[in-house]
């Protein structure tokens, strides 16, 4: 996995940047198997959210049509709790590559739109946007690698998901298009519900 950075102006934030926009169902699928040794990895709830393909295209219906679905955990899933704390760091930082690809993406998409001649990037508040997402970026990296309580990986998953929703709106409309970033956003927030949550329950499925 490679390592590199975005800038533009004041704004730096280092974070890998391999994959695309799409690629959220399978990057959980070889989370599941890195970390279960080629099992599932259950929710506190019971529950697996896997690529549609790995789980059979069974599952709800709303994420199905992303390329995702939540069913009952099959026999066999990973219950442990060491196990379910290494599958929560690793959903952790698939979130936080995705908002950072998305920022790159916002930046480079807003670099190219100008309004009465002057690029969109030079508006302050605009600029004071990215740069909160950067940081938290670069706060969510420093996090320490070892295994930390529900709770913090919680709070951690929320800050992620605040700083992805800043980038949504700043896109408007068009990042729910296809080649847009917002799918995978709302698969990493979804995600995130289900395995990290608190308490046992179903979370936002």
């Amino acid at each position: 996995m490679t390592t590199g950075a975005v800038t533009t102006g004041a704004l730096t934030t280092g974070a890998s940047t391999t994959g695309g926009f799409g690629d959220y169902p399978a990057l959980l699928d070889a989370l599941h198997a890195d970390v279960a040794s080629d099992r599932f990895v259950a929710s506190p709830s019971g529950r697996v959210l896997a690529s549609a393909r790995a789980l059979g295209g069974d599952g709800t219906r709303r994420f199905t049509r992303f390329g995702l679905a939540c069913v009952p955990a099959p026999g066999g899933s990973a219950r442990d709790d060491v196990t379910a704390g290494r599958f929560g760091e690793g959903l952790l930082t698939l979130q936080r590559e995705v908002v950072h690809r998305t920022l790159t993406h916002t930046i480079a998409r807003l670099g190219e739109r100008a309004s009465e001649g002057t690029s969109l990037l030079t508006r302050p508040q605009l600029q004071a946007d990215l740069a909160d997402v950067a940081m938290e970026l670069q706060e969510a990296a420093a996090e320490p690698a070892e295994e930390t309580g529900r709770d913090v990986r919680w709070a951690r998953h929320m800050r992620l998901t605040r700083a992805g929703r800043v980038l949504l709106r700043l896109l408007g409309g068009y990042s729910m298009l296809a080649e847009g970033p917002g799918v995978d956003l709302y698969l990493a927030e979804v995600t995130g519900n289900v395995y990290l949550q608190p308490e046992a329950g179903d979370g936002d499925v």
